[in-house]
């Protein structure tokens, strides 16, 4: 039972990264994402932030608290993984703007196809990582499912109403069952204090980072908030697509589930109370944005005809 737990996992996890990333295409018009593009300051803050500080963070907590090597491992990938799709989720549930989040979301997922491959052998040392595979399977599983959803967003709006919210629900349904069969699975290795004092090291280092992400914004209440919330929430899809990939220790990939599940309720309680909203529907699918054309391109606001 639990091998075959262990087997569902690695099943699973392709089916949440790709419908995840293909919802965040199904949801926003990359119109609204170049609008936000223009903020450029606040976007090269979260990208130092994340890749950069957050990093930090997480070795120098691993370190004072004396983290096991093939724990610290994971925590440093983890850290390394920013560009969450949940960053949606946490944006609608904060009540902030949705195109916004989505901006932050893709332009760190972008960098971090761009620099995973760099940073982990730099904050790793030894640790041997096939960069390629990496990047190919980060591209094949997340960029390219957005880009189709986006495409389809576009051209076909009425087949995006119907297919949106189901795939919106089978994101996450496959989240949640793979975070169960990856825990109940793997739950001989749950009765090792070397991991939780594993996860107590990612969840002080990744506060600590939400603190940083908050400043970004420079008070603007919007900025803020997405900032805070786009450095905590890691990318676990990218960590998880390389921790089955590149390392054969499967400690590696529970302590970013765990951790994940940690940070993920954290933020769920931090967005609903920026939102002043204590309601935390999980499951409730995002619906797909209409098309639109910005103000000052030549053609009306407003929904695409």
């Amino acid at each position: 039972m639990l091998h075959f737990l262990q087997m569902a996992v690695g099943w699973l996890t392709p089916v949440f990264v790709v419908s995840s990333m293909l919802n965040v295409g199904l949801t926003q018009h990359p119109l609204k994402i170049v609008a936000h593009l223009r903020n450029w300051r606040f976007l090269v803050r979260m990208l130092i932030v994340s890749f950069l500080v957050v990093p930090a963070l997480m070795i120098l907590a691993a370190d004072v608290l004396h983290v096991e090597e093939v724990y610290r491992i994971g925590l440093v990938l983890f850290a390394c993984a920013a560009g969450a799709p949940l960053l949606i989720k946490l944006t609608v549930q904060s009540h902030n703007t949705v195109a916004l989040g989505a901006t932050v979301q893709l332009v760190l997922m972008v960098a971090t196809i761009v620099f995973l491959p760099f940073l982990l052998p730099l904050f790793l040392g030894d640790v041997t990582v096939d960069s390629w595979a990496m990047t190919k399977s980060l591209v094949e599983q997340m960029v390219l499912p957005m880009a189709v959803g986006m495409l389809l967003l576009c051209l076909a709006r009425k087949v995006t109403a119907v297919v949106q919210p189901w795939v919106a629900r089978i994101s996450s349904i496959a989240l949640y069952a793979m975070l169960a069969a990856s825990v109940i699975g793997h739950a001989p290795a749950m009765v090792d204090p070397g991991l939780w004092v594993a996860i107590a090291a990612g969840v002080v280092a990744l506060l600590l980072s939400f603190f940083l992400g908050y400043g970004n914004g420079q008070g603007r209440r919007e900025l803020s908030e997405i900032g805070a919330l786009g450095t905590a929430q890691r990318n676990t899809a990218a960590a998880m697509i390389v921790a089955q990939g590149n390392f054969e220790d499967p400690r590696v990939f529970i302590v970013v589930a765990l951790l994940n599940t940690f940070m993920m309720l954290i933020l769920m309680v931090h967005a609903a109370l920026f939102a002043k909203d204590v309601d935390m529907v999980l499951f409730e699918p995002l619906m797909a944005d209409e098309p639109t054309v910005p103000t000052g391109t030549g053609a009306p606001a407003g929904p695409a005809k």
